[in-house]
């Protein structure tokens, strides 16, 4: 009975096979953009923007990375308190730097938040353990719900008198996540919720700005006034929850916003490829997080598993 039971927790712990395809399926489309994002404007413009990133712009991205990170956990502390979950400030903006460098490199770019969601580590409290991991979820989803009507929004708001059917789908997919959220939005008083939309603006001008560097660095003759809604068009074509880590959409998205504005879409590729290394970068102490975190676990199962067999090899 209680190797049927570890076999059954076993085959639980496995990823399921339709999982498995979605994950494959999206790598496989990320490749598929990425190869005509290459056919039409050629591999140099990947080379030339790694090669075009100063040292100093690392820094930057790490800078405005961690400020991103950091408004991101002070929104997310503010919508799970209101649903019965308290989580210190260490332990958010761990937890959400983990989940930026998660969501960078798997698929679907919410893979990261749902291991954040569902963390059964002892940095969050819940007032009762009735549903609590709903909650974590329905928290989670909240504020990347909020955050993602704002990035939705500021991309409408630049799309709509240059192509103004893509700006209706952006200001209507913004309408979709509020309409979402408000199921959950509805425990928080309109401080919280304002308090919330706020952080979400900053975060986004935190990413904007890492984007606007990139302009700066890998197309110096980019008109000043096109950064902010170039910006905007990436980071709402990142956002769509396909592919991995934003590539692809992305540089189609910045190219096609170059292009809008009258500039070489060759250079919105450039400038998009130079702006998902530094927010990869950017993530880097995520991926540290998520090595210390995993250690212990890693030195517990292997204690476990000689523990086991040597239990099943005495019955």
């Amino acid at each position: 009975m209680i190797a049927r039971g570890q076999t059954h927790r076993n085959r639980a712990a496995r990823p399921s096979w339709r999982t498995v395809a979605v994950g494959a399926g999206q790598v496989l489309l990320t490749a598929a953009i990425l190869w005509v994002v290459v056919a039409l404007w050629g591999p140099e413009n990947f080379t030339s923007a790694l090669r075009g990133l100063p040292w100093w712009t690392f820094a930057v991205a790490g800078v405005l990375g961690g400020a991103g990170v950091v408004t991101q956990a002070a929104r997310w502390r503010i919508v799970a308190r209101h649903h019965g979950i308290d989580i210190g400030v260490g332990a958010a903006v761990a937890r959400c730097w983990q989940a930026a460098f998660l969501n960078s490199v798997l698929p679907g770019g919410i893979a990261g938040d749902a291991l954040r969601a569902a963390d059964d580590s002892t940095d969050a409290e819940a007032s009762s353990r009735r549903g609590a991991l709903a909650r974590g979820f329905a928290a989670m989803a909240t504020e990347r719900l909020v955050g993602s009507a704002v990035v939705f929004t500021a991309g409408g708001a630049v799309l709509l008198p240059l192509a103004p059917l893509a700006g209706i789908g952006c200001l209507t997919a913004a309408l979709v996540a509020v309409l979402i959220a408000t199921r959950w939005l509805r425990r928080l008083p309109w401080a919280a919720i304002v308090q919330v939309v706020l952080l979400s603006v900053l975060g986004w001008m935190c990413f904007a700005s890492l984007f606007m560097v990139s302009v700066a660095v890998l197309a110096p003759s980019a008109p000043v006034t096109v950064l902010p809604s170039s910006a905007a068009v990436a980071l709402a074509g990142m956002s769509v929850p396909v592919g991995v880590g934003g590539w692809g959409i992305r540089e189609v998205a910045a190219a096609w916003s170059f292009s809008l504005n009258g500039l070489a879409s060759d250079a919105g590729v450039r400038v998009s490829v130079g702006y998902g290394v530094l927010a990869l970068a950017s993530t880097a102490p995520g991926a540290a997080i998520l090595s210390l975190r995993l250690m212990p676990r890693l030195r517990g199962a292997r204690r476990f598993v000689p523990r086991s067999r040597t239990g099943s090899s005495h019955r």
